[in-house]
């Protein structure tokens, strides 16, 4: 219906719902500039290169907010190509989110982020945990793509290959202005290609989804018997473990893979009050403010792909 009523319009009237389209764009685009030049700081000893609505840097988040550690979090977008300039590129070869920069050490994966916060202080938990499961459980988590499963399981498919398009796009054009990079970028393009081709894969998907019920499965049974996963403390296996569940929440699939498990729902009901839990999640549980940060994204890609210039 939209694209037939644009024909009825008077040659003014097209000419001033353009004129609003470019200016939106324009003004998502200048939004988006407070985040584009978020180069490394001095401000703080912690810093965490993050972005709200993603999967691992929920990961790291919650277990500097678990431990108390200060910190300041700067956004890296995901969505608009951000993480690929070369000043990130340069700190973090995957141009993935979270990096974690603490005085000169840098860590790049969350669940090494989640080790590096834990043994600030006392670990979590402290003596009450069993410290050999914890150590099991993060690599047995870590293993398994949150993001195939979202992108497989929810209409978030499509966006996904729509940015991930773009974002070769984006690679290229950088490549291009860095010689001295190239290489870095060739290998980043070879991974989003991946990542596009992964999506349609119907046997890696599934193959995705056995391995998540097949974590959730025995995290019921160990629910049965202790309240958190190590024992009867909050452990970083909770701290890992707690995006998985969410997840499940952000494709609709909580009748499927949490209700079907009581004690697993009793557990997250429970992990749900925390404050770490409501800090990390606090930008995807709004619907306000999950538009007010994609839709900056949006504009700057749109507008990209109409000017093209990447």
């Amino acid at each position: 219906m939209a694209f037939s009523c644009w024909g009825d319009l008077g040659l003014e009237r097209r000419t001033l719902v353009r004129n609003c389209v470019v200016s939106w764009l324009l003004l998502c685009t200048v939004a988006m500039a407070g985040t584009c030049g978020a180069q490394p700081s001095a401000e703080g000893s912690v810093i965490l290169y993050s972005y709200p609505l993603a999967f691992n840097p929920a990961k790291a988040k919650l277990a500097l907010e678990e431990k108390g550690i200060k910190y300041t979090e700067k956004k890296v977008d995901l969505f608009n190509g951000q993480s690929l300039e070369p000043w990130y590129l340069k700190l973090n070869p995957n141009a993935s989110t979270p990096t974690l920069v603490a005085g000169d050490e840098k860590i790049t994966e969350s669940a090494d982020i989640i080790r590096w916060a834990d043994r600030q202080g006392t670990p979590l938990g402290g003596d009450s945990v069993d410290r050999a499961f914890v150590n099991e459980w993060l690599e047995k988590v870590d293993k398994w793509d949150g993001n195939l499963f979202v992108a497989a399981n929810s209409g978030a498919g499509a966006a996904v290959k729509f940015s991930t398009k773009y974002k070769i796009k984006v690679a290229e054009a950088h490549a291009a202005r860095n010689p001295e990079l190239a290489e870095l970028y060739k290998q980043k393009i070879v991974t989003m290609e991946k990542t596009v081709a992964e999506i349609s894969d119907q046997a890696l998907v599934e193959s995705n989804r056995k391995q998540v019920k097949d974590l959730l499965d025995e995290a019921e049974t160990i629910l049965a018997s202790r309240k958190f996963l190590a024992g009867e403390e909050y452990s970083a296996a909770d701290v890992i473990f707690t995006p998985v569940i969410y997840r499940m929440y952000i494709v609709k699939k909580e009748k499927e893979y949490v209700d079907t498990r009581p004690n697993m729902k009793r557990y997250y009901e429970e992990i749900k009050k925390r404050p770490s839990y409501k800090k990390t999640f606090a930008v995807s549980d709004s619907s306000f403010a999950t538009a007010s940060t994609i839709l900056p994204a949006l504009g700057k890609v749109l507008f990209s792909k109409a000017t093209g210039k990447y």
